[in-house]
């Protein structure tokens, strides 16, 4: 079962928490960086909870941030600890083979409550046959067949959110149509992978939408993003992806874009139903 307070929300959090000290003391990154002896990139890294500091690390900050109060220090000390909980991600197998970033938010997935997700090159990550899935790393550069065979493992581990029986994942995921037409792996795999979209669609806490082709521009030809909530005291995350690297979106005005642009994609797809029938004429025609 998910952690609504996983390892990944809990770095947050206390990313957070050192941020807010930081400039209540009136501080800067490179102050902090300059009093650690450490890169400022470091502190940017554990201030958005991509890092994780030694217990030493958090004493000297809040020794420098002023923070004389023995309650609150053990309160940040308890929160460090906590947060240093190692996820299955972070496993050596699986974390020396993913890509910058996607660890970070494969945690982040983990400990999500519900995840939105446009779909423009692939189906989506959470919704992809173990087949299907190894097609698409083989497409990526210099990649050998052994770390290939582990991010499928990867997305598969991903997957069970979806099917654990307390407090599943809820996906809603809106794909472009082309993505379904392009048959990734060659008819076979393709034809599974459909099906498999539609069953998937058949689960309560899924929701799967198909943008269709005969519509005009549209605001999701940009480029494919997910939008990842949690609980009431943690606020929305945008996460997009693309050749050049990845962001995560925080500021409330990122992401209320982000959430405008899929509200927009998802009034012009096709309802769940038709999205089925459309998913299973074209499994069909791929026989």
């Amino acid at each position: 079962m998910s952690d609504p307070n996983g390892p990944t929300v809990r770095r947050r959090r206390l990313g957070g928490e050192l941020r807010r000290l930081r400039e209540h003391a009136g501080h800067d990154q490179a102050a902090a960086a300059a009093y650690l002896e450490c890169s400022t990139s470091k502190i940017s890294r554990l201030e958005t909870g991509q890092g994780l500091a030694k217990a030493m690390e958090i004493r000297s900050l809040l020794d420098l941030y002023g923070v004389t109060d023995e309650s609150e220090r053990a309160k940040i000390l308890k929160l460090h600890k906590n947060a240093a909980e190692v996820g299955w991600w972070e496993q050596t197998e699986f974390e020396e083979i993913l890509p910058s970033g996607l660890g970070v938010y494969v945690g982040l997935e983990y400990d999500a409550r519900a995840v939105q997700e446009w779909g423009l090159g692939f189906v989506p990550g959470l919704l992809q046959t173990e087949d299907y899935a190894r097609a698409v790393f083989a497409s990526l550069p210099l990649r050998p067949q052994d770390e290939i065979e582990r991010l499928v493992k990867v997305r598969m581990q991903r997957q069970k959110r979806l099917t654990q029986a307390n407090g599943p994942l809820e996906l809603w995921a809106v794909i472009d149509e082309p993505v379904l037409r392009r048959p990734i792996g060659g008819p076979a795999v393709m034809r599974a992978q459909l099906k498999a979209l539609a069953e998937s669609a058949t689960q309560q806490n899924i929701t799967v939408q198909v943008y269709p082709t005969n519509k005009d521009v549209h605001p999701g030809l940009r480029g494919s993003f997910s939008l990842l909530e949690f609980g009431p005291a943690d606020p929305r995350i945008g996460y997009v992806d693309s050749p050049s690297g990845n962001a995560f979106l925080e500021k409330d005005k990122q992401v209320r874009a982000l959430v405008a642009t899929f509200d927009r994609l998802r009034a012009g797809a096709l309802d769940p139903e038709e999205s089925a029938a459309l998913l299973n004429t074209l499994a069909a025609e791929e026989n």
